[in-house]
């Protein structure tokens, strides 16, 4: 959901008040979009904590691989996990953004983690005896 889509029906509506409701409606909307907010930013560090899990399995089974494919998985894991710091850091540099900013973190980060855990997810696949 927008956040934009939250905080303009209350600031139209604040318009439509007195001060004292237009504060109210105001502190109202900023709540709304602190919480939206969190609830993502929760969602996505427990994605990536998930990803960071099963990172640390296909490495460890990397690890008991033939010896020819190890350099080869040794790469595929850093590159995961790369590519995992890289999403942990925009996330944590989103605690400073807008709502606009926020919108555009989320069409941005959510694929990314959905594409990360599903190459995880193909590589241990790969794996299995």
């Amino acid at each position: 959901m927008r956040i934009a889509h939250l905080v303009l029906p209350l600031a139209l509506i604040a318009g439509a008040c007195d001060s004292k409701d237009t504060k109210a409606a105001a502190s109202e909307a900023v709540e709304k979009a602190k919480s939206v907010f969190a609830d993502f930013k929760q969602g996505a560090q427990k994605e990536l904590g998930e990803a960071k899990t099963s990172l640390e399995e296909l490495k460890a089974k990397a690890a008991q691989a033939a010896q020819e494919h190890k350099p080869e998985l040794d790469k595929l894991v850093s590159d995961l996990e790369v590519k995992r710091q890289e999403l942990a850091t925009k996330l944590t540099e989103l605690k400073d953004s807008g709502a606009e900013k926020l919108d555009q973190a989320k069409r941005d980060l959510e694929p990314k983690i959905a594409a990360l855990k599903e190459d995880i997810r193909v590589a241990l696949d790969k794996l299995k005896p």
